[in-house]
């Protein structure tokens, strides 16, 4: 009874303290890894690698009640480093996990002129 007790204490102050998940450095030892881009269908539960330097599709999207129809343009980025996502984990070597905006600090911004909206999403390494 004591033990159990102990056990429901324990995971109580965990979670009232904010204790989270985070992958530990072996992941990668167990969970398959799929390269972006890969035509073969992925397990349930994978790690996606991106390769540094390795062109990928990036969708952007223009949706919501403002608008006639939505739409949808696909431009061609890729990472200055290795990149691996897990959920919404990130790591730059596979080993040490962080959350995915810990890592990068996404910013989208955007404005008009007369040219029309100029929307652009700015990603840069944490600090």
């Amino acid at each position: 009874m004591r033990y159990t007790g102990m056990v429901t204490a324990i995971a109580a102050a965990s979670i009232l303290s904010g204790c989270v998940y985070v992958p530990s450095a072996s992941l990668i030892d167990h969970t398959p890894l799929v390269k972006i881009g890969s035509t073969a269908k992925p397990p349930k539960e994978f790690i996606l690698f991106i390769p540094a330097n390795t062109k990928f599709p990036m969708k952007f999207s223009a949706t919501g009640d403002a608008f006639d129809n939505p739409e949808s343009s696909t431009v061609m980025v890729s990472f200055k480093q290795d990149m691996y996502l897990y959920d919404y984990w990130a790591s730059t070597d596979g080993k040490k996990w962080m959350d995915f905006h810990t890592l990068l600090d996404v910013k989208p911004t955007g404005g008009f002129d007369s040219m029309g909206a100029n929307i652009s999403i700015k990603m840069d390494y944490a600090k």
